[in-house]
């Protein structure tokens, strides 16, 4: 797998308790939209049993030139806590790109998305490349979180949604009790009655799951008594992060 060198270039908080960190992409870097990476950062100021190298989906798309961001919830591992505090501009590696966890070709079938969590960052990538491309693709977005303050993306995808008819976004709040903003959505579990409640034809779509191990587990069951067959299922657990 081919190893990079380059550098942190961006730090913000998108969400309560989750960071973006940007690097400069290096030449020849060139990735799908829905792959993911391996980040090694050298000589890190915090060190534990995990090391010093974890691997991240690109939350942004190929269109973004020069540029590469991940997301991630700031769990207090050593290798986060060191990118939260070492000063921009500090070098990296990156091995990669890697996964097949992207929008299948067939314009003629529809894709439906659902990410729990931090399990929303390669589909950030690949609704703005489909945005970017234009592809003619149905896309549907479900996307689960506790509260408002913790969904990242949020107000993006409304945007995104407002703007771009082949693109249907269908967010839920299990604990929007919690929230300090009101919210007035869907406030249940994703489970059969959910999604049979939006999504009209289960026959057709191919099915994009991504998050917890335990919410993908739960979703995928949920996605097979509906009907769907495992061919048309795909999963990425977001495991240990």
């Amino acid at each position: 797998m081919p190893k990079y060198q380059t550098k942190l270039v961006e730090r913000v908080e998108v969400a309560e308790g989750t960071m973006a960190f940007g690097f400069e992409q290096p030449a020849n870097f060139n990735f799908t939209a829905g792959q993911f990476f391996t980040l090694i950062l050298p000589n890190q100021p915090y060190n534990d049993a995990k090391g010093n190298r974890r691997t991240f989906s690109i939350a942004s798309p190929p269109q973004v030139d020069g540029h590469l961001q991940i997301v991630t919830r700031m769990t207090g591992s050593a290798l986060k806590r060191s990118l939260a505090e070492v000063a921009l501009g500090t070098p990296v590696e990156i091995l990669g790109p890697s996964g097949a966890f992207t929008l299948h070709a067939d314009t003629a079938v529809p894709a439906v998305f659902i990410a729990g969590g931090i399990g929303i960052t390669p589909f950030r990538s690949m609704v703005h490349d489909a945005v970017a491309r234009q592809l003619p693709h149905q896309i549907i977005l479900v996307y689960s979180n506790r509260n408002l303050e913790g969904t990242a993306f949020h107000d993006e995808f409304r945007q995104v949604a407002a703007t771009h008819r082949n693109f249907k976004y269908i967010p839920t709040l299990t604990q929007a009790d919690k929230s300090q903003r009101r919210w007035e959505g869907e406030q249940r579990y994703v489970n059969m009655d959910f999604l049979r409640e939006h999504i009209n034809d289960f026959t057709k779509p191919i099915f994009y799951l991504a998050g917890p191990p335990g919410l993908v587990n739960t979703i995928r069951k949920a996605v097979l008594e509906a009907g769907v067959g495992p061919r048309r299922i795909q999963a990425e657990e977001f495991e240990g992060y």
